[in-house]
C-alpha cells in the first residue's frame, strides 16, 4: 500500500511539473499572428506579421487579443487532456465539473476566420447575333486542305 501511494506522490508530482512547463502555440485564422501562452494566459512568444502592423493598432489589438485568447485555451484543453490521461476520465470529469468545461468543449473555435467576399453572379451571357447563312462560294473556304 506505502508503495501504490508513493508512486501516485511522484506521478502527482510529474504531472504538476508538466503543467507548469505547459504551453500552447497558436496562429490566428488569418495567419497574421502566432502566440504562445500558457494555460494561465501568459504570453511566452508573440510573432506578428507585417501586414497585420499595417491595419492599424484596433485591428492588431483584436487580432492579438483573440489569438492570445486561443492559445490559452488550447493550453488549457491541453492541461485537461494530461489530467485525464494521468489521473483517468472520471476523476478529469469531476476536475472538469469543479473548474467548468475545458475550453474546447464549452467553444469550438471561438475565432472565426472571416469569410470570403461572396461569388458574383458570373455577368449575364448577351445572345448570339444569328447565324447568316454565307451564299459567297468562297473557294477558299471549299479545299479542307488549306484550313490547317
Amino acid at each position: 500500500m506505502a508503495a501504490v501511494n508513493e508512486e501516485r506522490m511522484r506521478a502527482t508530482e510529474q504531472l504538476q511539473r508538466e503543467l507548469a512547463a505547459l504551453t500552447a502555440t497558436v496562429e490566428h485564422p488569418n495567419g497574421t499572428c502566432m502566440v504562445t501562452a500558457s494555460p494561465k494566459g501568459e504570453i511566452k512568444a508573440l510573432h506578428l506579421h507585417p501586414s497585420l502592423l499595417k491595419q492599424g493598432a484596433q485591428a492588431v489589438g483584436q487580432v492579438v487579443t483573440e489569438t492570445v485568447q486561443l492559445a490559452t485555451n488550447s493550453a488549457v484543453q491541453i492541461s485537461f487532456n494530461k489530467m485525464a490521461l494521468a489521473l483517468g476520465d472520471g476523476m478529469a470529469i469531476d476536475v472538469e465539473s469543479i473548474a467548468g468545461d475545458s475550453p474546447f468543449r464549452s467553444t469550438w473555435n471561438p475565432v472565426v476566420a472571416p469569410k470570403p467576399p461572396a461569388e458574383q453572379a458570373p455577368p449575364e451571357r448577351r445572345q448570339r447575333a444569328p447565324r447568316v447563312e454565307d451564299t459567297d462560294d468562297d473557294a477558299f473556304f471549299e479545299n479542307p486542305s488549306w484550313l490547317r
